[in-house]
């Protein structure tokens, strides 16, 4: 079993009720705190909302969210990473 296979799961339970109103906001939000379980990414509420107004913008945030995991890099140094590139 590799490193990715192991169950990591934060609910971000608090943010739900916040976030979600619609079907698409939940399909959002999921996408958010599904890719930051992968990741094994522990967000900070502030982080976890831009990511979830960078998915309802139709932006990938996997690549962002390897280099926050792989990279140890803050969201503020993966996003001008992500700009720059």
């Amino acid at each position: 079993m590799n490193e990715r296979e192991i169950k990591y799961a934060i609910p971000y339970e608090h943010l739900e009720d916040e976030l979600v109103m619609d079907a698409k906001t939940k399909f959002h939000f999921n996408e958010v705190k599904n890719k930051a379980n992968e990741w094994r990414l522990e967000l900070t509420d502030n982080e976890f909302r831009s990511f979830f107004k960078l998915t309802q913008a139709d932006k990938d945030i996997s690549w962002m969210m390897h280099k926050m995991s792989r990279h140890n890099l803050s969201f503020v140094d993966a996003l001008i990473l992500c700009i720059t590139s």
